[in-house]
C-alpha cells in the first residue's frame, strides 16, 4: 500500500513540475509581451480616444490603432537605421550627440544609456563574451560569472594596481539583473567552454537545470523505471 502511494505521489510531483516548466516560460514570455504592447501603444490610444471619443472607446479601434502605433514604430526605426548610413545622418547624429554630451547630466545619462546599448544589441559590443569560473567569495568557493572586458594595459586601474585586469560580472541568483563587478588578473578565472545563455540559465535557475546530458538521460530513466 505504501508503494502504490509512493508511486503516486512521485507520479503526480513529476507531472505537475512538468507542467510548470511547460506553462510558466510561456506565461512569462506572453506576458513580457503584452505588457511591451501596452506600454508602447497606450499613448495612442488615448490621443485617439481624447479627439474622437465616439470611436476611441471601441475595442477594436482600440486594437487596431495599437497594432498601427506598432507598425510605425518599426517603421521609424528602418528610416532612421537607413538614413544612418548616409553622411548626412551621421553628422546630424554627430551634432545631436554633441549637444547632449555638453548638457549637465543629460550627458552623463545620455553616454551611459548608448554604451549600454551597444553592449546589449550589437554583435561586437555583446556585454557577455565569456563564461568564467571564480573562487568568490573565498578561496575554495566557485562562483559563475561573466567576462564584460578584458582592459588594455593602459588602463588608469591596471597601471595604478600594477596587474593587467580583466573585468568579470558575477550575477546574483535568481535575479542577474544585479551583481557584482570583479576586477582581478586573467590567470584567477577559469574559462569555461559553456554557451554565455547556458552560464545565464545555470544562474537563473540556481543550479537547478545545468546537468551533464548523460547525468540527466539517466536520472529520467531511472525515476521513470521507479515510476513504472
Amino acid at each position: 500500500m505504501k508503494t502504490k502511494k509512493l508511486k503516486l505521489s512521485l507520479w503526480l510531483r513529476r507531472r505537475v513540475i512538468t507542467g510548470l516548466l511547460v506553462l510558466v516560460p510561456v506565461f512569462v514570455t506572453l506576458w513580457l509581451t503584452g505588457f511591451l504592447y501596452l506600454k508602447l501603444t497606450t499613448w495612442a490610444v488615448k490621443a485617439i480616444d481624447h479627439y474622437l471619443p465616439q470611436i476611441g472607446s471601441m475595442f477594436w479601434v482600440q486594437q487596431s490603432i495599437r497594432v498601427l502605433t506598432l507598425a510605425m514604430i518599426i517603421v521609424i526605426l528602418l528610416l532612421v537605421g537607413e538614413f544612418m548610413r548616409f553622411k548626412a545622418g551621421r553628422w546630424l547624429a554627430g551634432i545631436a550627440q554633441w549637444i547632449l554630451m555638453k548638457l549637465p547630466f543629460l550627458g552623463t545619462v545620455y553616454t551611459t544609456t548608448r554604451q549600454i546599448g551597444e553592449a546589449l544589441l550589437t554583435p561586437h559590443g555583446n556585454m557577455f563574451r565569456k563564461v568564467v569560473m571564480i573562487e568568490y567569495p573565498r578561496k575554495g568557493v566557485y562562483a559563475i560569472g561573466f567576462l564584460t572586458n578584458e582592459n588594455p594595459k593602459e588602463w588608469e586601474i591596471s597601471q595604478k594596481s600594477g596587474k593587467k585586469l580583466i573585468s568579470v560580472f558575477v550575477p546574483t541568483t535568481p535575479n542577474p539583473t544585479s551583481g557584482f563587478l570583479l576586477l582581478l588578473p586573467h590567470d584567477d578565472c577559469i574559462y569555461l567552454d559553456m554557451k554565455v545563455s547556458d552560464g545565464m540559465r545555470l544562474v537563473i535557475s540556481g543550479g537547478a537545470v545545468q546537468m551533464p546530458q548523460k547525468s540527466r538521460n539517466s536520472n529520467f530513466s531511472t525515476e521513470e523505471s521507479a515510476e513504472e
